[in-house]
């Protein structure tokens, strides 16, 4: 049987690359790449070239990746789309030559919901798909982690690490041994976003309230790596306290490593998360993590419920079954 010549093409795979290595790993499935430079710009020849390779190409992304293959694409190519959320306060969609988009996929119903209201898509021309995870990478032996809290990116200030800090701050002064881990790059590696004033003021404002804390101590910066799961294996709680996202997978990875999820209840999350980690005050996740007593069941339904939702192999299928409902 004639392979499938599958591109992704986009200026940040992060979030898709499990679904390349899944379909890389698929005898049926040929992959390759355009990697994009930025949000509109791109090797053009390695783009046009991807044109006359390509049978079915996934934009990462309704940006100008998008813009620029549904107005190139050959007729007998299908063409998906893939969108977060990011691009509901761009003008790319606007510019879609949606006659050539066989498919646009939103990773949540809420975003899928905000789409059609922003951009008034033809909603046979929508589906949802939940972003992926590969649940088994994350599913290690945990070391002591009772006390431990995780917070994964803490830029841009939208993520609101003053709100972890408020969590850890009421919680040490119940028991001194709770520590907030704060995973990835700081705010002053990202240039574009130490220029910001705002986002710079905000910060140095809260290095300023670390560094005054009786708490200080129990705040643990541990940098940027591809570490995660291995990160995970002393977090006992990991916190999304971020002012809106469009799925947000830290609590998701979170979960699969057995840690239990304390939800600021931004826009969506219900329609991602159950009910049971969304909470709508920093003094109710206090309460939370205060009164859970983590066992191996509560372990084992965190771990069921995102390998049920969001695990590779039910996410691959799903989007092998698109697939092949378009070629």
């Amino acid at each position: 049987m004639k392979k499938v010549k599958l591109l992704f093409a986009g200026h940040d795979l992060k979030f898709a690359n499990n679904l390349i290595k899944y379909f890389d790993s698929d005898e049926n499935f040929e992959v390759n790449i355009d990697k994009w430079t930025g949000h509109s710009s791109h090797d053009e020849e390695h783009s046009l070239r991807m044109v006359q390779w390509a049978d079915l190409i996934v934009c990462e992304w309704g940006l100008g990746n998008a813009v620029w293959y549904s107005q190139n694409k050959l007729p007998q190519q299908r063409l998906i789309v893939r969108m977060h959320m990011q691009e509901v306060n761009t003008n790319y969609p606007k510019q879609f030559d949606l006659n050539n988009i066989d498919k646009i996929v939103a990773i949540s119903p809420y975003v899928y919901e905000e789409f059609f209201r922003v951009f008034k898509f033809p909603r046979q021309k929508m589906t949802m798909i939940y972003n992926v995870l590969d649940t088994e990478k994350f599913n290690i032996p945990k070391s002591e982690s009772k006390y431990n809290l995780g917070f994964i990116g803490m830029s841009p200030k939208m993520k609101r690490l003053d709100l972890a800090l408020d969590i850890l701050e009421k919680l040490w002064y119940k028991d001194s041994n709770y520590k907030l881990f704060i995973k990835g790059k700081k705010p002053e590696e990202y240039p574009w976003l130490w220029k910001k004033e705002d986002e710079k003021a905000y910060y140095q404002q809260l290095y300023e309230r670390i560094e005054k804390a009786p708490w200080k101590e129990s705040v643990k910066f541990d940098g940027y790596g591809d570490d995660i799961p291995e990160w995970l294996t002393k977090i006992g709680y990991i916190l999304s306290t971020s002012d809106f996202e469009s799925f947000h997978m830290a609590p998701a990875e979170g979960m699969a490593s057995g840690a239990f999820p304390i939800i600021l209840n931004w826009d969506g999350s219900n329609t991602i998360y159950p009910n049971e980690y969304l909470l709508s005050s920093v003094n109710e996740c206090v309460d939370k993590i205060w009164q859970v007593k983590r066992s191996e069941e509560q372990v084992n339904n965190t771990q069921e419920y995102v390998k049920k939702n969001f695990d590779i192999e039910k996410i691959g299928k799903e989007w092998k079954a698109l697939i092949s409902s378009l070629l």
